[in-house]
């Protein structure tokens, strides 16, 4: 049943569940629609910083070449600086968004702050990076 409130003209209904049944559940698919939006845009920015990583690597390996010519003892650790980059990026490829962050959430638990000193440093890099990017 209906009830017109006086001087608004507004009706409501005696129903006190089904309204709020309904929004919650409207609510709920906006949300669930919003957070796999989120986790497909995590999941690519994933991928493309993998694929730069191992770009980095890859020209890291080209630069150990070259230094190896003029300073052999070197080379192999460049090397090997290199493919830590590689691994870094295969196994960066390997995870989903999820199992990434869990592994985070997982090592700020065991490592508190080993994981703020990191946060504190990614904050400086990302800060140096946006600052000399092209606005």
């Amino acid at each position: 049943m209906a009830k017109v409130h006086a001087g608004t003209g507004r009706t409501t209904r005696d129903d006190p569940h089904g309204d709020t049944m309904r929004d919650e559940k409207t609510l709920g698919n906006a949300a669930e629609t919003v957070a796999d939006a989120m986790r497909n845009v995590a999941e690519e920015k994933k991928e493309a910083g993998a694929e730069r990583i191992e770009a980095v690597g890859r020209a890291v390996h080209g630069a150990a070449d070259q230094l190896g010519r003029e300073i052999p003892q070197a080379a192999p650790y460049i090397h090997s600086a290199a493919e830590t980059l590689e691994g870094a990026a295969a196994w960066l490829q390997g995870r989903s968004v999820d199992e990434f962050v869990t592994g985070l959430n997982r090592f700020a638990r065991q490592q508190p702050a080993a994981a703020f000193a990191g946060s504190v440093l990614a904050g400086f890099a990302l800060a140096r990076f946006l600052k000399s990017s092209d606005r």
